[in-house]
């Protein structure tokens, strides 16, 4: 509760400062008192439409969620250039210099702002292919291709459509497994349609499609209903449990989100209580991991390979400065004594439907051994 208030805080100096910095350049022929609230509520649609359907059981249309993530994903640039443009007049004044109008620089920063935004809806809408080719140090039977997603975030933005065209991608890589490391679901389990089922159920991979709890599992409903739901789609959904793979020799251990939300308040297992579960030691194991905590855990029960998503790898800038600088690994892969660690940013979004300096992407993993 103390984040949410210290978020609405946030949220209402920083649209307060927006709303009067819009009015100001370009609205100041009306009354203040009736304008300055009227962008301000607009300005706050986002954070509005998330408590109502929160604390208050008010679910919102989609268009209505849909548009308050635009708005959100608008607002955010509209305050750095309203900041950095503010910054520009104040020199611009201590050296005795004529500067823009008020009228010129709301234009200017409501312009930019807007085609930062379509920029960054239109990339986060292109999936990149990101392949890894790993040699392993311990003996694989035949080599094989993984291809992992994390964060689909089915919501106002992962359309039964656009998920049946990421499905084709997928399957065009001919994987011989797929993983999912979490967030299939953004917010709520009734966004879970029959038309996602049917979506997913065309996921082609010859020894199956694996996929663990993201926190936004949490968030959207009670556990045992969301797992209905991914075994429906015809997903092994692992929550720190493990299972073997028999035609590839290989274990896989999904692990509970680190980040439990709305579930019965049991903590996940210690990374050490699955080594009693792995019968044969020399045989590869990889982790699905949805927080990517770090190298540690995998290193301390020898496994090979780490899936991890969760980051979006900060998603738009400025944000994803402020996650790399923050993660061990925002994503890309670090290969530290024979254990290499996959953090993917993404296939779909959270909040703002776009994306600025990051990109959405489908990780292939060909694995090869000594």
């Amino acid at each position: 509760m103390g984040i949410l208030i210290l978020l609405l805080v946030q949220n209402f100096i920083f649209g307060l400062y927006i709303s009067y910095r819009i009015y100001y350049a370009l609205f100041r022929q009306y009354k203040a008192y009736i304008i300055i609230p009227v962008i301000l509520i607009i300005n706050n649609i986002f954070t509005i439409t998330r408590v109502l359907n929160k604390y208050l059981g008010i679910a919102s249309p989609d268009w209505l969620i849909f548009l308050a993530h635009i708005i959100f994903g608008i607002s955010i640039y509209i305050l750095l250039i309203f900041i950095l443009t503010d910054i520009i007049r104040i020199l611009f004044k201590i050296g005795k210099k004529t500067y823009l109008s008020h009228k010129g620089q709301g234009i200017i920063v409501l312009s930019l702002s807007f085609i930062i935004f379509i920029y960054g809806y239109l990339n986060s809408h292109y999936t990149n292919i990101t392949v890894y080719d790993i040699k392993l140090s311990k003996q694989v039977e035949k080599p094989f291709k993984i291809v992992a997603v994390s964060d689909i975030h089915i919501g106002a933005d992962m359309s039964p459509r656009r998920l049946l065209k990421e499905v084709e991608i997928i399957n065009n890589q001919n994987p011989d497994i797929i993983c999912i490391a979490g967030d299939v679901i953004d917010n709520d389990i009734k966004d879970y349609t029959e038309q996602h089922i049917e979506a997913f159920k065309k996921l082609k991979a010859k020894y199956g499609v694996y996929t663990v709890f993201g926190n936004h599992e949490y968030y959207s409903g009670p556990a045992n209903e969301i797992t209905k739901l991914f075994t429906k789609s015809n997903f092994n959904t692992l929550v720190d449990n493990i299972t073997y793979i028999n035609e590839l020799g290989i274990y896989i251990l999904g692990r509970d989100s680190l980040r439990k939300t709305n579930s019965d308040g049991s903590e996940r297992k210690q990374i050490e209580e699955f080594s009693s579960l792995i019968e044969d030691k020399t045989k590869p194991l990889i982790i699905l991991d949805h927080v990517p905590k770090g190298l540690n855990d995998g290193k301390k029960i020898n496994a090979d390979i780490q899936i991890s998503g969760h980051t979006h790898d900060g998603q738009f800038f400025p944000i994803n400065l402020i996650v790399r600088h923050l993660n061990v690994l925002s994503h890309g892969i670090i290969s530290d004594n024979g254990f290499n660690y996959i953090v993917s940013s993404g296939l779909g979004l959270w909040g703002p439907p776009m994306r600025v300096g990051t990109k959405s992407e489908i990780v292939v993993i060909n694995v090869s051994g000594k």
